[in-house]
């Protein structure tokens, strides 16, 4: 009788909690490591009380858009319903820049994504932007809005995948999971029930031609594979967890940009419409939107990006400047006199940043080497999925596909 393969995964997150879920499918023997003391990494729903009643607010990953196809499916497997925001993530009101419109916005952003396909594909937003001439507020605008969405600078990010995916200001549909998108995680984790354990960091992942160790503290368990499901920033600092990448791999990490993004969600007294305003100067947009009951919450939802911003916004202390810089922002609302709560993941030290971009010269070569194993070792994480990176979207299918190469695997050696 053939044992079923022991497969560790470490993390989870999105991506962990996939390739665990489809292990355990296909009958493997898995144990999952999460160093916090929940599930969902940087996907993280909470509430807070406004109007005097309590509404959910992402702290983490927020928005599904569409091209999620596998969210969606582990959503209906696990009878879980999305709700429309009713406002568009693509559409963003420049405030402190009267005179810039969102068609003209969009204009110079289709005008610099055709310059970037036709171009050198080693190229920055950046230089692309200033090969065909922009200038402005519309382009202090665009740049504004790619920064914040990227959550890096301009001159740090590829110009055709940034360009193609980021700048597209066609009005489209965005939705959030019922709930508090940590439902799927959730979820996921409650199939997984006491495979997952819990606070329990790792502190060296080590590997011979036949096991692979995972070590904790003084223990040290054996595997026959693992799926290294870390979070990219905690990866590329892996000198300080015991992972040996080898050369290839770090070559293709040293084009992966570590994007650095917090949020702000602030009380409002009064239920308001649905809204999408950003400041350009600061690099952070607001929204409100509609939530499960079918209308707008009355909370003020804040993100910003680009770490050099953020740090003037003061994030890495209380956020106080920031929020005071929303309430200016955002006059036209009725917002409580009560604290904002903060989430600043560049200081989270289990994500040690938010997610990823590509950085010019970014190939497919590069894409494979990130998602390549390296002996028993397999790697998930939303940085893997090149058709959504930094996405939830993205973490999931890096999931899966990890799975399915050990399942082969390990079917072709049963054979």
């Amino acid at each position: 009788m053939t044992t079923a393969p022991r497969i560790a995964v470490i993390g989870a997150g999105l991506a962990g909690l996939a390739a665990a879920t489809r292990l355990v499918k296909t009958g493997h023997d898995v144990t999952v490591y999460e160093a916090r003391d929940r599930v969902g990494g940087r996907v993280w729903s909470e509430t807070i009380t406004a109007a005097g009643t309590d509404h959910v607010i992402e702290r983490g990953a927020e928005f599904v858009l569409n091209g999620y196809t596998t969210l969606r499916s582990y959503c209906t497997e696990h009878g879980l319903d999305l709700v429309d925001t009713g406002m568009s993530y693509y559409i963003r009101k420049p405030a402190d820049r009267p005179e810039v419109t969102t068609q003209a916005m969009a204009t110079l952003g289709k005008q610099a994504a055709a310059a970037a396909a036709t171009g050198r594909s080693a190229r920055s937003v950046a230089d692309v932007l200033d090969g065909i001439g922009a200038a402005g507020p519309v382009r202090e605008a665009l740049e504004s809005r790619i920064e914040v969405s990227t959550a890096v600078r301009i001159d740090q990010v590829t110009a055709e995948e940034t360009l193609d995916h980021v700048a597209s200001f066609e009005p489209g549909p965005s939705w959030r999971i019922g709930g508090g998108n940590q439902s799927l995680p959730n979820a996921m984790a409650g199939n997984l029930g006491e495979r997952i354990r819990f606070g329990t960091k790792i502190e060296a992942i080590a590997q011979t031609d036949d096991k692979v160790i995972i070590s904790t503290g003084n223990h040290s368990e054996f595997y026959d594979y693992s799926v290294v499901a870390l979070p990219f920033g905690v990866l590329n600092y892996s000198t300080t967890l015991g992972i040996d990448l080898p050369n290839w791999k770090r070559e293709a990490m040293t084009r992966v940009v570590q994007g650095n993004a917090a949020k702000l969600h602030l009380a409002l007294d009064k239920t308001p419409e649905t809204s999408a305003v950003m400041s350009v100067a600061d690099r952070f947009w607001t929204w409100t939107a509609m939530a499960s009951g079918g209308e707008v919450a009355p909370v003020l939802n804040c993100f910003g990006g680009e770490l050099g911003h953020l740090e003037t916004l003061g994030i890495d202390g209380n956020g106080k400047e920031w929020e005071k810089r929303v309430r200016d922002l955002r006059s036209d609302l009725s917002i409580a006199p009560l604290d904002a709560i903060l989430t600043a993941w560049p200081y989270d030290p289990l994500a040690k940043g938010a997610y990823t971009a590509h950085a010019p010269g970014f190939s497919t070569h590069d894409a494979e080497a990130l998602a390549a194993p390296h002996g028993r070792l397999f790697f998930a994480g939303e940085y893997i999925d090149r058709e959504f990176t930094g996405l939830m979207e993205g973490a999931l299918r890096s999931g899966d596909r990890a799975a399915q190469a050990i399942i082969s695997i390990s079917a072709g050696i049963a054979a």
